[in-house]
């Protein structure tokens, strides 16, 4: 089991983040000794699942090539490091 903070950490989002994703029901989290506590494996499903699908005609480019995955490849870019963080 992983606090908020290891969640946000390990995520490489921020801790208030990872809290909505609780309250919203998208993550289930379970409080001991006054610490909510999230299963490392559920909070990976919900990570790697896209945040929204792509309209169909976003998929491919102007020269009909498949769209890179750009979110990978910012984080890429930016060695996991979070802007503003």
């Amino acid at each position: 089991m992983l606090t908020i903070a290891e969640a946000a950490a390990r995520t490489g989002r921020g801790q208030e983040t990872v809290r909505r994703w609780v309250r919203q029901g998208r993550l289930a989290a379970h409080r001991t000794g006054g610490r909510l506590l999230v299963h490392p494996d559920e909070l990976d499903a919900l990570v790697a699942r896209p945040a929204l699908d792509l309209p169909p005609g976003w998929a491919r480019t102007s020269w009909g090539a498949r769209q890179p995955d750009w979110v990978a490849e910012l984080r890429r870019q930016r060695g996991g490091r979070r802007i503003g963080a």
